[in-house]
């Protein structure tokens, strides 16, 4: 039980330039994205109760599960760096995946429901929409603060190999794309063509679709320890390689946030102590240039 932490607060890197660790920066990077995005899904929704915008209001409904979505990623930042201990003796990391996944469900759920929504609108007619100037100048402020947002949560999930971010990063980028049609959906509307607002409530569905996927595939792969089998090959290649390697019966390997752990049973020619730790150190460091910071469990069998 060695390996377990003894604290597991304790920072295992350093995040950005701040110089806070790892835990502490995801944490700040989420509370701050959580605060933004409160504000602006609250004025967005203002602004399409106002304006009679469908695009707008649909657009404040994925900032509701935006709010939820972040409040759930300061919750599991709060949890996935913890370390290892007796219960959770893997650690925490994948609790980050969960969050992911959760996300990728709730986007999904809100796509079908502007899906419907703009579709009724096909069918039965869209209605008058009152449009300021300023509305305008809302949204376009609302698209580069999510455009702003997305640059910041993408940095942090970089720089911390956080799953949770990463997936609120890609639903930042959506959203400032999201608010940009919502936008061109206003411009049409204010130019006598009210149809270009329920266009534009179309476009902001087709991409929460598509992130609600991508981010969904993503976590799936993470949870169920699927890795692209070039990529196996490739290790599998580079033990092979190792001139006293005779046979590989068993190779595992599982992708976590900022780091692979891989198991490996191998049968190999070693004829004392210190071939072995030699063999096994050889081993690390080809494992690691395909695949980057890795922690290795390697049962060599001696040949017989």
């Amino acid at each position: 039980m060695s390996d377990f932490s003894a604290d597991s607060g304790l920072p295992r890197g350093l995040g950005t330039w701040l110089g806070m660790g790892n835990r502490a920066y995801k944490l700040m990077v989420a509370i701050g994205s959580l605060i933004t995005t409160i504000v602006l899904t609250l004025g967005k929704l203002i602004l399409g109760l106002l304006s009679g915008s469908l695009a707008l209001i649909a657009d404040a409904l994925q900032g509701l599960i935006d709010i939820l979505v972040t409040s759930v990623t300061v919750l599991i930042v709060c949890q996935s760096d913890r370390g290892t201990d007796p219960a959770w003796t893997c650690g925490r990391e994948k609790l980050e995946a969960f969050a992911a996944l959760a996300e990728a469900v709730l986007l999904g759920i809100i796509a079908a429901f502007i899906w419907h929504l703009a579709g009724m609108k096909l069918l039965h007619g869209t209605g008058p929409i009152e449009i300021e100037s300023w509305y305008l100048i809302a949204a376009l402020t609302a698209a580069g603060a999510d455009f702003v947002r997305h640059i910041i949560v993408k940095r942090a999930a970089r720089a911390t190999g956080s799953m949770a971010l990463e997936a609120n990063a890609a639903h930042f980028l959506t959203d400032a794309l999201g608010t940009i049609l919502v936008t061109l959906g206003l411009l049409g509307a204010w130019y006598g063509f009210p149809v270009a607002d329920t266009f534009a409530a179309l476009g902001v569905a087709g991409l929460l679709s598509f992130t609600a996927f991508n981010v969904g595939q993503r976590a799936l792969g993470m949870l169920l320890d699927r890795i692209d089998p070039a990529t196996a090959l490739e290790v599998l290649e580079a033990i092979e390689c190792q001139p006293e390697i005779a046979r590989v019966p068993t190779l595992r390997i599982r992708r976590l946030p900022e780091r692979h752990v891989v198991d490996l049973i191998a049968e190999a020619q070693v004829d004392t102590l210190e071939d072995l730790a030699r063999i096994e150190a050889a081993l690390q460091e080809r494992i690691s240039a395909v695949l980057g910071t890795t922690e290795l469990c390697a049962a060599l069998r001696p040949l017989r």
